[in-house]
């Protein structure tokens, strides 16, 4: 059984943590906490990967939580999605010092290591930090190589179907009659089940136009790598007309899917006309990639040459079929930044997120989202601006 005096310290941030995974998604409860207390107590605090192995066993129930609570480990405890750290005293030990019997004791030779000063940045994080738009052929390289391996576990929506769960808020009544059968027509438990759930579509749609070009190449190794780590994903690219690359980004090389989407994209590096290829995906795609209300991503600069007032209904239309709309422009890196792009102006009130993806970072920060930051209804307006005021203000 759990202790009935568990160590304060660590019991204020265990139940931080779990309120965290609540957030993101998970059944962990507070009856959970004391177990996972005693966990704790077992692996101690002094190494960060086998509290987070111990926390996991305990606290997930299937192998498909097993991303989100990675994801909102390293975010809680560590502060960034690094790399698990190697074993020593790692920043956990820092933030419950002491927490259990004999931790300190046990880490306290890891604390004089030397550490690189603060001021000085490692090839790793200023690789991360470099725009994509300012880095030269070799830095490119790596770049794409580091986005190759990148990718996104896909939200979740609920299905028709149950399943039996401990946690579940409705009895199943059949279920419940079987056990009774094999105790003698004793109802000596009630089931509870709840939704299946399943994963939620994607369609990511990515500007190939000349305002992109310093872009497109990494960006296009962004989706291919979204459609590597997922099973229910839609992909186009556009410039001034809209071309499916699904079946083009499905190859398993990154260098033999880029050069795929290339070879069939004829606009590659010409003007932009978003509002005509978002009503072509609308009109000619939308039956299929916008069916059981996907994740839209639109990577673009919101650079238009067409009809500004045409982009706002499309821009309207596609967040209504979408369960989630974010727009992602690589400008946005820029300290400066304003969305002074008419076609920036004309579909901002329509969009649920707006995003930057000008360096690997940012890119990072993008799949985190999709994983852990998608989690209840979006908060939309209930009358949505007329298209042609969005195109004037």
């Amino acid at each position: 059984m759990p202790s009935p005096n568990p160590e304060p310290a660590l019991l204020r941030h265990l139940v931080a943590f779990a309120r965290e995974l609540r957030q993101a998604g998970l059944g962990v409860g507070p009856a959970d906490v004391p177990w996972g207390l005693q966990a704790a107590g077992v692996v101690g605090v002094a190494s960060r990967e086998d509290l987070r192995s111990a926390l996991r066993a305990t606290w997930c129930h299937r192998r498909s939580d097993y991303a989100v609570f990675d994801a909102v480990f390293l975010r809680t405890f560590a502060g960034s999605p690094a790399a698990p750290e190697p074993r020593g005293l790692p920043l956990l030990t820092v933030r419950v010092a002491a927490a259990v019997p004999g931790s300190a004791q046990e880490g306290g030779a890891g604390s004089s290591q030397e550490r690189p000063p603060r001021g000085l940045a490692s090839p790793d994080e200023r690789l991360r930090q470099l725009d994509f738009g300012a880095c030269s052929a070799e830095e490119m390289r790596d770049l794409e190589r580091a986005v190759a391996s990148l990718g996104a576990r896909h939200p979740e929506r609920p299905s028709r179907q149950l399943r039996a769960n401990r946690r579940g808020h409705r009895i199943d009544w059949q279920r419940s009659q079987r056990s009774a059968l094999r105790h003698q027509g004793e109802w000596l438990l009630l089931v509870h089940s709840r939704r299946r759930q399943r994963p939620r579509p994607l369609l990511v749609i990515c500007d190939v136009s000349g305002s992109m070009e310093r872009y497109c190449r990494v960006l296009v190794r962004f989706l291919h790598a979204l459609e590597r780590s997922t099973h229910s994903s839609e992909a186009f690219v556009f410039g001034t007309r809209l071309t499916r690359v699904t079946r083009e980004l499905r190859q398993p090389d990154p260098g033999r899917a880029l050069q795929a989407v290339g070879a069939a994209v004829d606009d590659w590096a010409g003007g932009t006309r978003i509002g005509e290829c978002l009503q072509q995906l609308l009109s000619k795609w939308g039956h299929r990639a916008l069916a059981r209300g996907p994740v839209t991503i639109v990577l673009s600069d919101g650079w238009e040459v067409g009809d500004t007032t045409r982009l706002a209904a499309a821009t309207a239309r596609l967040q209504r079929a979408s369960w989630r709309l974010i727009w992602c422009n690589p400008r946005m890196g820029d300290p400066q930044f304003q969305p002074s792009a008419a076609g920036m102006r004309a579909a901002l009130p329509f969009l649920d997120r707006i995003v930057p993806v000008h360096n690997l970072e940012s890119l990072d920060e993008l799949s985190r989202l999709l994983q852990t930051g998608l989690l209840g209804r979006p908060v939309r307006r209930q009358f949505p601006i007329h298209p042609r005021e969005a195109s004037d203000a």
